[in-house]
């Protein structure tokens, strides 16, 4: 039976973050998921709060006023639980970590920023890749920019996006091109297949000859998020040498290269730092016995045991599986937390579909207490040495609030120094 200090059941950004804080305190840890998690789904974008107060759809570009705002306005806030100054210091050290590593993202501390979507919508956030801060220039100088679109991928249309911001930006255009004479046409044209030519220098040297000639007075050139896996600053740079433009990525819908990336980059450094990531099996079940809870995980061919000191709970909400919804009410599958929410299914939705403040059921969650663990229906302490974060948290809408990563971030990396805490303290008996 392996032991380690710290399970983290979920994959996704949540997980992966609680991960890497647990690396970072040495403390052994082991990531369990039954799928990959919501990041290759995903923008790759770090949101960490756009909107507020969510009733008034009030767009915020200074991100930490709004939060100073909203903890004092929203006690029972993800956020809130963490605390300003707990938010600043996991935000600052994740971010940092992702712009100093091969995806070099890009952020600007105390503001927002605005990046173009598919959609030809405007879509603030916090910090974004590398590959996507000629997006930030181009949208905040609208100089001639040229969004290039290819026959036969139905996943990006520069129509589109051009024609939904072409009032605000008079020097933006659409083009094609057809890939045909360079590309084996018995295979669909799709944005997976797409990043695996731009990954062959020989493909870029021949798109490079074809787009040259329509891209005129651009200044900026704008193409779907294909350009490679991991590689992607070394192929950027490759093609603005060719082109003489300046060149950025537009997140696209599912599925989603950035978001991918991001994955990718933070499970290999996880691995290198000694955290195991078992992915492809779900838990099957706990056993909760005084502060040590022992996860049985089907595997294909036997089960295996994990004996655990502390367990973070990381299983997101509907998409991820960490919630799930029948004909009477919300359950939490995996240990049976209460969930809070409307008793009443005929009141988990609004009237109107986009109305303010947004459906109740969007708010549904896992309550805590102000250590992260998960609380029962008079918010006593479930367990003691179980703690959740992420999306599967009550009392936030992370769509609406445009927070989805900065609450995975920050609960994660809370859940795990509430763990230190906690432990060396010796203070974790029920209740405290």
């Amino acid at each position: 039976m392996e032991k380690y200090d710290v399970l983290i059941i979920g994959g996704g950004l949540t997980g992966l973050a609680a991960a890497r804080r647990c690396s970072l305190k040495g403390l052994s840890t082991v990531v369990v998921a039954d799928s990959p998690g919501s990041l290759p789904h995903t923008s790759g974008a770090i949101d960490l709060l756009a909107v507020f107060p969510t009733e008034t759809k009030r767009n915020r570009n200074r991100p930490w006023e709004a939060l100073s705002e909203l903890i004092e306005q929203s006690p029972d806030h993800p956020y809130a639980r963490v605390g300003i100054r707990s938010i600043m210091e996991s935000i600052s050290d994740f971010t940092n970590y992702l712009g100093s590593s091969r995806l070099e993202y890009y952020k600007r501390d105390k503001e927002n920023i605005n990046i173009i979507t598919s959609a030809g919508t405007v879509k603030p956030t916090y910090c974004v890749p590398g590959s996507m801060r000629a997006n930030v220039d181009a949208l905040e100088r609208r100089l001639p920019t040229l969004i290039l679109g290819f026959t036969g991928l139905v996943d990006f249309s520069p129509e589109q996006v051009a024609g939904n911001l072409r009032d605000r930006w008079p020097g933006i255009r659409a083009g094609r091109l057809d890939l045909k004479d360079i590309l084996d046409q018995n295979i669909r044209m799709s944005i997976p297949r797409l990043v695996q030519e731009f990954s062959r220098p020989r493909f870029r040297e021949k798109f490079a000859e074809l787009a040259m000639p329509i891209i005129g007075q651009a200044k900026y050139l704008g193409l779907p998020a294909v350009l490679g896996t991991g590689e992607v600053a070394e192929i950027l740079q490759d093609l603005q040498q060719r082109l003489s433009v300046k060149i950025f990525e537009i997140p696209s819908m599912s599925p989603s290269p950035p978001g991918d990336r991001l994955a990718s980059l933070l499970r290999k450094d996880l691995e290198s730092s000694g955290v195991e990531l078992w992915a492809g099996a779900p838990i099957a079940k706990l056993d909760f016995k005084k502060n040590t809870i022992t996860a049985i995980r089907t595997g294909r061919e036997r089960s295996q045991k994990i004996d655990a000191r502390h367990v973070i709970l990381a299983t997101g909400r509907f998409f991820g599986g960490g919630l799930v919804a029948d004909r009477k009410k919300v359950r939490e599958p995996l240990v049976g937390i209460p969930i809070q929410s409307p008793t009443c299914r005929d009141d988990w939705h609004m009237n109107t579909f986009l109305g303010a403040p947004g459906h109740p059921i969007n708010r549904v969650g896992v309550n805590i207490d102000g250590a992260m663990r998960p609380v029962s229906e008079d918010f006593s302490v479930l367990y003691d040495n179980l703690f959740a974060a992420g999306a599967i948290l009550a009392n936030h809408d992370w769509v609406r609030e445009k927070s989805g990563a900065g609450i995975s971030i920050a609960t994660g990396y809370a859940a795990v120094d509430s763990i230190l805490e906690h432990s060396h303290s010796g203070r974790m008996g029920a209740g405290t």
